[in-house]
């Protein structure tokens, strides 16, 4: 007798590789859908995670190393958002040498596109309420952060 293609979870799974299967899960889901997180804008895929990444300006720097990319390439995907109107580049008051990327209030409209449709795909797709929604950001922030802390990733 053949088994269906869809079979409900393993409850028997190890708990630390019932996670990876979830995150595995969740990043290929996100991938696949990330055209529908911008609602249907025509902004490169690199660029929808920088504006992601831009909750506040930050230097390029900065943003590069949390996206784990080249300065000179974080420098090239910073023109091309610039000549897109989502960010302007400014002085860092703290560092005059250094700049700033900062959305623009297109680039801020996008990411409030972005968080809206994010959250239809995490709540009603996905099926989480909106205290679990929060229960997992707090926890996928805290994984981030610790990851910066150990890894170039």
């Amino acid at each position: 007798m053949t088994q269906p293609d869809h079979q409900p979870p393993n409850t028997m799974i190890e708990p630390e590789l019932g996670a990876l299967l979830g995150v595995f899960s969740l990043h290929c889901f996100i991938e696949s859908l990330m055209d529908e997180i911008d609602n249907g804008s025509d902004v490169p895929h690199i660029d929808r995670k920088i504006v992601i990444w831009l909750d506040r300006p930050k230097r390029l720097g900065t943003i590069a190393r949390e996206m784990n990319v080249l300065p000179s390439t974080m420098t090239t995907l910073a023109d091309q958002l610039e000549s897109s109107g989502l960010v302007v580049r400014e002085r860092d008051p703290g560092d005059r040498r250094a700049w700033l990327l900062r959305l623009t209030p297109a680039g801020q409209d996008l990411r409030a596109t972005m968080v809206v449709v994010a959250r239809t795909l995490l709540c009603e797709t996905l099926g989480l309420s909106v205290d679990e929604l929060n229960d997992f950001a707090r926890m996928s922030l805290k994984i981030q952060a610790n990851i910066h802390k150990h890894t170039t990733c």
